[in-house]
């Protein structure tokens, strides 16, 4: 059963409990105001109350929350003065008014027409609640209110006030749907016997709802969905899903259909998802029954048969070069596993409906895999249905320009020479301008404006192991401008560092002349000693690989590239794409000796120290190759 397009619950439910706070209204952003201003009144105390610390503590019920408040911040109080906050506390929020979070009217206008049974199930004195809904125009909504100053009824996380809710509906709480704002809350719910929802509009993150086993569906918030695939330009996107990596899958189905996408979804039922989706995509006219496609990028492939067909399957099979098991199990960005993915293509085949089976031919990285599935998926969809617009072209009267200008047109260079250079790109994804210096050498200044879930900080610290044996400094901002994916940030990263590099080495490749490759290997030495060797070489293309000499390399790839952490919250498979990245920017090659076993902790410091060698090598002068571009193609296209 779906409520107002915003709450989706069980077919057998025909209660719903709503806690208050943080849920119903946002009492919350009224907390962070005020509790500070009464901590200073009744106690004249020179500190102040951290926001998150009020959000943390935000479920307990007052005389609680000011205990817990005054113990954390070290200052010690009697009964007395936790007494006289609270009653501040309550004073204040009897005279306030406070802003209903979005969705709330129109689900309980929804759950009425649906006939279900509504109560309020606070941490709150009862008569006080009472008196907040009346305020916000919500009272009458309601046939229950239960608060925590019913005798014999213990407060949350017990759950008596919501057993207590059930009764007074005359329901069987495993028909009642919970609605909560914190874990705290969630608990209650769950011992209760319900079906647990939570919704990060009050004290827990979307993150901490939706890791939960207390929580059946953890929801951003009940904002309205909406799915929408339009015919027509493929850069116009907006897609807000709670998990990056899912929205970047979106994309790719969409640009592979040809579409541009609007989607905003509010939780983590990744079927339900698919689901929207698959209906969305059905309505449009039908080119053909069935279709199959090989799609690819970089390193990732995938063959895929789609068959309409209300006997809707989804098969995941791959050959004999891929551990399906293993990469359907793997991490991938901001996915644990691929398990949400496998949801997602379920409820869409289910929905279209349509057998739909792949067939994954290679797993280098997750990501890249996965990419080449949607991609392969879209690329097939594309192929049964119509979601192009009519050709509308014209015969060109005049130049229209070249492939100079193509590849040329989201990149804007403010200013070159053999010693420095700043250089900016802007994509539909993300905007990087980087500073390149060689008059100078010290640590990088980075700047990162990407989605909290992404955990980029450890970058800085591998970027100066590079820039400090390159001997230059590094001026670097980035700004994600739609789609926030860990992956995009370090191959956009790698890709503009490698432009800008390209941008000196061709200077100073007219002005004195450069070795146009190098290695970190400068002595005998080094052969023995250094677990790691880089090798750089710019000549006109793209490559990089990994060459392990004492395993194969598909067991490298477990221990070393793939579902590893490294530094402050980095991803090894991450890292691979700066590399992927930077070699497309400065069109070169670089290969990867790794000599004997190493840990990716210890390893991949060790590659970004040695590719600054390399680098250093690498531009170095060379007047007796004046003028001459590095490689045997003589040229940098």
């Amino acid at each position: 059963m779906i409520l107002a397009n915003r709450l989706d619950i069980p077919d057998s439910a025909v209660a719903l409990l709503w806690d208050m706070d943080g849920v119903l209204i946002d009492s919350l952003t009224f907390d962070y105001e005020v509790c500070n201003q009464i901590l200073q009144s009744q106690v004249g105390a020179d500190v102040r109350i951290p926001h998150s610390l009020i959000k943390e503590l935000f479920p307990l019920d007052i005389h609680q929350f000011w205990q817990k408040i005054l113990e954390r911040i070290g200052v010690s109080a009697t009964t007395e003065v936790i007494a006289r906050l609270a009653t501040s506390h309550d004073l204040a929020r009897q005279g306030a008014r406070f802003p209903l979070n979005p969705g709330i009217t129109e689900i309980l206008e929804a759950a009425r027409r649906q006939g279900l049974l509504l109560a309020v199930v606070s941490n709150n004195q009862t008569e006080q609640v009472k008196e907040i809904l009346h305020h916000a125009d919500l009272l009458n909504f309601f046939d229950a209110i239960v608060g925590n100053d019913i005798e014999h009824i213990a407060k949350k996380p017990a759950p008596d006030t919501y057993l207590l809710a059930a009764k007074l509906l005359v329901v069987d709480p495993v028909r009642c749907v919970v609605v909560e704002d914190s874990l705290f809350g969630g608990a209650a719910g769950r011992s209760a016997g319900c079906y647990t929802i939570g919704v990060a509009t009050g004290a827990d993150s979307f993150a901490q709802l939706n890791a939960s086993p207390l929580i059946d569906c953890a929801y951003t918030s009940f904002a309205d969905r909406e799915i929408v695939f339009r015919p027509g330009t493929v850069t116009e996107k907006f897609i807000v899903t709670p998990n990056e990596f899912v929205s970047h899958m979106l994309e790719h189905l969409a640009w592979r259909l040809g579409c541009s996408i609007t989607v905003r979804w509010n939780n983590a039922d990744w079927v339900s998802l698919g689901q929207a989706v698959g209906t969305t995509l059905a309505k449009f006219p039908r080119k053909a029954g069935s279709a199959a496609v090989l799609g690819m990028i970089d390193d990732g492939s995938a063959e895929v048969r789609v068959t309409t067909s209300d006997e809707h399957t989804l098969s995941i099979q791959g050959t004999a070069q891929v551990d399906v098991d293993w990469f359907l199990a793997s991490r991938c960005e901001q996915l644990s596993s691929g398990k949400p993915l496998v949801d997602f293509l379920k409820g869409m085949a289910a929905a279209f409906p349509m057998r739909l089976d792949i067939l994954v031919c290679n797993f280098e990285d997750p990501h890249h895999t996965w990419e080449g599935i949607f991609r392969s998926v879209g690329i097939a969809l594309n192929a049964m249905v119509m979601t192009t617009l009519p050709d509308t072209s014209i015969t060109p009267i005049g130049p229209v320009g070249n492939s100079a200008d193509a590849e040329t047109r989201h990149w804007t260079l403010v200013h070159e020479s053999p010693i420095a250079v700043e250089l900016l790109r802007k994509t539909a994804e993300s905007e990087v301008r980087v500073v390149l210096d060689f008059s100078r050498n010290g640590p990088p200044q980075c700047h990162f404006d990407v989605a909290n879930s992404i955990n980029i900080d450890g970058l800085p610290a591998l970027l100066e192991e590079l820039t400090h044996q390159a001997q230059c400094q590094l001026e670097l901002w980035f700004k994600a401008t739609r789609i926030n994916s860990s992956h995009v940030v370090m191959e956009d990263t790698g890709m503009v560092i490698g432009r800008a590099l390209k941008t000196i080495l061709i200077q100073r490749m007219l002005h004195s002349g450069i070795n146009g490759a190098g290695s970190s290997v400068t002595t005998s030495d080094d052969l023995g000693a250094a677990p790691i060797g880089v090798g750089l070489s710019i000549e006109g293309r793209k490559f990089w690989t990994f060459v392990p000499f004492q395993t194969n390399y598909a067991e490298f790839r477990r221990r070393f590239l793939i579902g590893h952490t490294i530094g402050a919250g980095l991803f090894s498979e991450d890292l691979d794409d700066f590399l992927d990245g930077f070699a497309g920017g400065i069109s070169g090659s670089i290969i990867v000796h790794v000599r004997r076993t190493i840990s990716p902790q210890e390893g991949w410091p060790l590659i970004f120290r040695s590719l600054g060698q390399a680098i250093h090598e690498a531009i170095t002068p060379n007047p007796a190759r004046k003028g001459l571009p590095p490689g045997v193609k003589a040229t940098l296209d």
